[in-house]
């Protein structure tokens, strides 16, 4: 499944379910290139309601952000890190994938049913079956920058 870059105007159809096998595949890449970095957000029903009933809205963005400002020796690290990463070709994708959650922090992933091929079969497989889940998880629909409708504000620059 890939990323899709979507056309001018925005209109609410924005984002695709996700396959849990590639939600969970992306997720275990992100951890193993970030060790130490957070892993998930929660955000409660009501306050994406909230923004969901502004008038005008069709959606919500989800913005990358750091509280830790950098003095310039650490920029200069960071920066040569960044450029090493380029160099070796060590950049992915960034993704955000959105689960939903129960009252006692349960994710809702859907069920993933193992499949048994019949007795007598020369080789035994399992496949997992996604085809009547009870939950939805999503990916977003064109990250920035570089996506379309990608905005241009303080958030951004």
């Amino acid at each position: 499944m890939e990323t899709k870059n979507r056309q001018h105007p925005i209109d609410g159809t924005e984002g695709d379910p996700i396959d849990s096998k590639i939600a969970a595949a992306w997720t275990a890449n992100y951890r193993i290139m970030n060790p130490n970095e957070t892993i998930s957000h929660f955000f409660g029903n009501q306050i994406l309601q909230q923004i969901l009933n502004q008038p005008d809205c069709l959606g919500i963005r989800i913005y990358y952000a750091d509280e830790l400002r950098l003095n310039w020796i650490q920029r200069i690290f960071v920066t040569i890190s960044n450029f090493l990463r380029w160099i070796a070709g060590a950049y992915g994708v960034k993704h955000l994938i959105l689960v939903g959650s129960d009252k006692d922090g349960i994710d809702q992933i859907p069920e993933q049913v193992p499949t048994i091929a019949p007795a007598g079969s020369e080789t035994v497989m399992m496949a997992m079956s996604f085809g009547t889940e009870k939950y939805t998880m999503a990916e977003q629909a064109s990250p920035c920058p570089g996506g379309a409708g990608c905005p241009e504000n303080k958030m951004t620059s």
